[in-house]
């Protein structure tokens, strides 16, 4: 039996629904939308100190990285040597003459 009580129930929790349905979508672009504030800022704020904006540098690595997988093609698995900025050919090694540091000497090439 349809009493207008359950009537007007159903269209409040239809309502209800509706509004947070409404409340989520808002919500998800405000996140959306910061998102995009933030990143644009940023990408801004590095060019004005000039230097490259971290995103091109996010996506150049990504693509070195399908690369170096697809050329590998996962066959050995992952590799347990050094790769990337930590790994140095010999070449790029330099040597240095040590020296001993005297407390109260003063630091290099300031007068003492």
């Amino acid at each position: 039996m349809n009493t207008p009580s359950e009537a007007l129930g159903r269209l409040f929790r239809l309502v209800v629904r509706l509004f947070l349905v409404a409340a989520g979508a808002v919500f998800f672009f405000s996140l959306l939308l910061a998102g995009a504030i933030a990143a644009l800022g940023f990408t801004l704020w590095s060019l004005l100190r000039g230097r490259r904006p971290l995103v091109a540098d996010i996506w150049r690595v990504q693509r070195q990285m399908r690369e170096r997988a697809q050329a590998r093609g996962f066959a050995g698995g992952w590799s347990t040597r050094a790769s990337g900025p930590a790994a140095t050919a010999p070449e790029d090694i330099v040597e240095v003459q040590a020296r001993e540091v005297v407390p109260g000497q003063g630091r290099i090439g300031s007068p003492s």
